[in-house]
């Protein structure tokens, strides 16, 4: 039964992952912003991935191996909600600073990171002990949310990085004389 479940949640999750990335306006931003291919295909490639794991390799532990996994989870979802705030907050001084414009598709897929990250992976659904199934559903449940937080993280940050290489002025190269970075 879980193993259904599970493989319910990544089978539901893949085409979902198309739809928000559509709805997120990513298919033509991959027009302009050719490198938007990585988190594109990554996520799509992590969540068949762990659909084949599922359906190959599913099995579900005692109750507090399934608890410990939510550790791991929880540990990564803290570095991509840093990471993320930190990329908004640094994007949003040097934009303020410098272009005094932010990119619109910046924005939008640092706002579906911040929703798939704290909507839908930070909840907590209190499973009772005796059901180790019911936290193996929800570990799988956290996972599709945190792939999807991670790579329209990256998403927006392949796009801020495209944005800035477009409108930044200053030129770096290594003189020859001391190999030294100058401006």
């Amino acid at each position: 039964m879980e193993t259904a479940v599970a493989a319910a949640i990544y089978g539901i999750a893949i085409p979902l992952w198309l739809y928000l990335w559509h709805a997120a306006e990513g298919f033509s931003q991959m027009r302009n912003v050719r490198y938007l291919w990585l988190p594109f295909t990554f996520a799509l490639l992590y969540l068949g991935g762990n659909l084949l794991l599922v359906l190959f390799f599913h099995e579900v532990g005692l109750s507090h191996y399934e608890e410990s996994r939510f550790a791991f989870i929880g540990e990564r979802a803290m570095i991509a909600v840093q990471a993320t705030a930190s990329v908004l907050i640094v994007a949003t001084i040097v934009y303020g600073l410098t272009i005094r414009k932010v990119p619109l598709n910046f924005i939008r897929f640092m706002v579906f990171s911040f929703v798939a990250l704290l909507g839908f992976m930070a909840p907590i659904l209190w499973v009772p002990e005796s059901m180790p199934g019911g936290f193996a559903t929800l570990r799988h449940f956290q996972t599709v949310a945190l792939i999807f937080g991670l790579f329209y993280c990256v998403s927006g940050i392949v796009v801020l990085l495209k944005d800035l290489v477009e409108h930044g002025e200053a030129r770096v190269h290594i003189s020859s004389a001391d190999r030294s970075w100058t401006e």
